[in-house]
C-alpha cells in the first residue's frame, strides 16, 4: 500500500516566498497555501493538514492572532516564520502554544527538518479527543470546565464537545462525574477513609451532591454501598452521610 503523502498549508502574505516553500516541499507533502487568514481557515475547513506553516505578519493581520482560530479547526502543529526577534514576541509565541518558531530567511533543509519533527510527534500522539479523555483520568480531583479542557488540547469546546459525545458516547462533564464515582467506589471498598474524605478526594467538594450522584449511579449511599461490598465505616460517619442523603431527597 502507498505511503499518504501528508498536507501542509503555508500561510504567508507573500506569494513569492510562499511559492518558493512550496516548491521546496512538494517532493515530500502536498502543499496548501493562502496569503490571508480567511483564505487559511477556509482551507482548513475542507482539508486536514498534518502541519500549518505561518508567517507571523499577514499584511494588517498578526499571525499569533490567527492561531486560535486555526486550533478551532486544526489540531495540527503551527510552525511560525518570523523576520524580528524579540523577548516579548517569544513569550507571546510560547503562551499561544506555537510548537516551532524560525527566523527569516528560512533555510529549505531547517523547514523541511522542523516539519518532519512535527509531523513525526503529531503522528504519534493520541487525538485531541483521547487526550481530553486522558487529561479527565489523570486529574480527577481538579476542578474542571469546558473551556478549561478545550484549552488544555487546543480545540474549541464546541468542537471538543461534539467530538467527545461522538468519541465516548457522553458529554466530557457526565464521564467525569463517571470516572469520580468510580473511583470513589474503589475507594469505599478498598480502604477505611471517611465518606467526606472519599468525596474530596475525587474532586467532589459538596458532599450532598456527592450522596445524590452516587445513589443515582449504584442505587445506594455511599455507607449502604460500602457495609455492602467494602470496609465498614464509623457509626458517626454514617449517621452524617444518611442525614445528609434525606436532606437532598426533600431537597
Amino acid at each position: 500500500m502507498d505511503a499518504v503523502i501528508p498536507h501542509i498549508l503555508i500561510v504567508d502574505d507573500d506569494p513569492l516566498l510562499a511559492e518558493t516553500l512550496a516548491a521546496g516541499l512538494e517532493d515530500r507533502y502536498v502543499v496548501h497555501t493562502a496569503t490571508t487568514g480567511g483564505e487559511a481557515r477556509a482551507l482548513l475547513t475542507q482539508q486536514p493538514v498534518a502541519a500549518i506553516v505561518l508567517d507571523i505578519v499577514l499584511g494588517a493581520e498578526h499571525g499569533l492572532g490567527l492561531i486560535e482560530p486555526f486550533r478551532m479547526l486544526s489540531s495540527a502543529p503551527i510552525a511560525i516564520l518570523t523576520g524580528h526577534s524579540s523577548e516579548d514576541l517569544a513569550i507571546q509565541a510560547l503562551r499561544a502554544r506555537v510548537n516551532d518558531y524560525l527566523r527569516k530567511p528560512v533555510e529549505i533543509k531547517d523547514l523541511r527538518a522542523s516539519l518532519a519533527r512535527l509531523i513525526h510527534a503529531y503522528e504519534e500522539r493520541p487525538s485531541p479527543v483521547e487526550c481530553a479523555r486522558q487529561h479527565l483520568v489523570g486529574h480527577l480531583d481538579r476542578a474542571h470546565t469546558m473551556a478549561s479542557l478545550a484549552r488544555e488540547v487546543g480545540l474549541s469546546e464546541r468542537h471538543l464537545h461534539r467530538r467527545f459525545v461522538e468519541a465516548y458516547g457522553m458529554t466530557p462533564r457526565r464521564y467525569l462525574i463517571h470516572l469520580r464515582l468510580e473511583r470513589a467506589a474503589e475507594l469505599l471498598r478498598t480502604t477505611p477513609l471517611g465518606v467526606e474524605k472519599v468525596a474530596r478526594q475525587v474532586g467532589c467538594l459538596s458532599l450532598v451532591t456527592f450522596v445524590r450522584q452516587f445513589r443515582r449511579a449504584f442505587g445506594h449511599t455511599p455507607t449502604e454501598w460500602r457495609a455492602r461490598h467494602g470496609c465498614p465505616t464509623a457509626v458517626s460517619d454514617r449517621r452524617m452521610i444518611e442525614g445528609l442523603a434525606e436532606s437532598a431527597k426533600v431537597a
